[in-house]
């Protein structure tokens, strides 16, 4: 059996590890254990997509060979008691964590932040805490297996699917890939051989072969591009669809699972998108709403704000009242989804409380955005 990264490195990670950590960035066990769970397999995926060239291969090796990482695995729960020890760990998590993502690190933070539920801040903490141990499991596979530069795409490629079945849905976006099945590199195309008799085919069979081909390499890429679904059963019975990370699959697990003492708990609303300068929903934002009043419907003491929030684009006045009225929007939706509206509370912050920086398209897109807060669960 080829050895496994995510295995090695999850054997590391026990419950003791897990409460020591949680105490380190100050999140409760639970969700400290989804952003973990989300981390490993996020840092392996953008490991594999840096080896993915020669170059990116080379520097790869580098950082592991150039970091003291070779006793980091088997000391790991002894570095986590706070003081040099763990601050030591810190500064070499965080030295890797930029040689691999650069100034993508922010953006990994924030999507772990958002599919478990912490703080950014704890979210990069915790990537600088976990780093070690991921690059100290390879290097130990690199070691204890002679892997060099060249083979190391091909050991890292062999996670793909395990890699694609546990990563956040937008992870590729925030490593600057197109989609998440491009991560670890596309699977590898499987040729069949075409005999062609030698006498000469009709006119029709000039286009038919190669229009079958185009609908199968249609049919291979709808299928390794479609996300990962989730079937989540709600106690009233009701049974939702939902892409893994994403905000309906966040927040109904955290309906199902979570406590009175966790809330407030906040949620950024992904697949909610407004026609320009309006308070109209986009069509395919009906199914984010739709899912929150069958959520809502199950949890009848369940109560709720919704936030509105806008880039610095344009008129600052203006723009406090757009964000005040696209949350309103949304809870007229769900009144009329049948939610009483007694159980929605509104505000709308404008542009004054960004997530990013206005300096780029990505930032402005991340500041456009509706939050929901629970504040009351069960």
């Amino acid at each position: 059996m080829n050895p496994n990264l995510l295995e090695t490195v999850e054997g590391y990670l026990t419950p003791d590890v897990n409460s020591k950590i949680s105490k380190l960035v100050g999140e409760n066990p639970s969700n400290t254990q989804r952003a973990v769970d989300t981390i490993v397999p996020s840092l392996t995926a953008a490991a594999c997509h840096q080896a993915s060239t020669p170059a990116g291969a080379s520097s790869l090796m580098n950082m592991l060979s150039s970091s003291n990482l070779s006793s980091i695995p088997a000391n790991f729960a002894d570095s986590l008691g706070g003081g040099t020890a763990t601050e030591g760990i810190t500064r070499t998590g965080s030295s890797l964590i930029n040689g691999l993502l650069g100034n993508r690190a922010n953006g990994l933070a924030s999507l772990v932040a958002e599919t478990a539920g912490i703080r950014p801040a704890s979210a990069s903490s915790l990537m600088s805490l976990v780093a070690p141990l991921v690059f100290g499991g390879l290097l130990k596979h690199v070691t204890a297996t002679g892997l060099t530069a060249s083979a190391l795409p091909a050991f890292l490629a062999s996670h793909r699917d395990q890699v694609l079945r546990t990563v956040p849905t937008g992870l590729a976006n925030k490593l600057g890939v197109a989609s998440n099945a491009d991560l670890c590199g596309a699977p590898a195309p499987v040729a069949h051989p075409v005999v062609v008799p030698a006498a000469r085919r009709p006119s029709a069979a000039r286009w038919l072969i190669p229009l079958a081909a185009l609908i199968l390499g249609l049919l291979v890429w709808r299928a390794f591009h479609r996300p990962a679904l989730a079937s989540i059963k709600l106690p009233c019975g009701t049974t939702l669809s939902a892409e893994q990370g994403s905000f309906t699959y966040n927040l109904a697990n955290f309906m199902i699972n979570g406590s009175a003492s966790d809330v407030p708990k906040r949620f950024v609303f992904d697949h909610l998108n407004f026609e320009s300068s309006t308070t109209e929903l986009t069509p395919d934002s009906n199914q984010t709403v739709n899912n929150l009043v069958k959520i809502m419907a199950c949890y009848p003491n369940m109560a709720v704000e919704l936030d509105g929030h806008t880039d610095n684009t344009g008129d600052a006045q203006a723009n406090q009242t757009l964000s005040v009225d696209r949350a309103n929007a949304v809870k007229n939706l769900l009144a009329q989804g049948g939610i009483d509206p007694g159980r929605i509370t509104t505000a709308g912050f404008g542009d004054q409380r960004p997530v990013a920086s206005n300096d780029t398209e990505e930032g402005r897109a991340r500041n456009r955005r509706t939050e929901l807060i629970v504040v009351r669960a069960k």
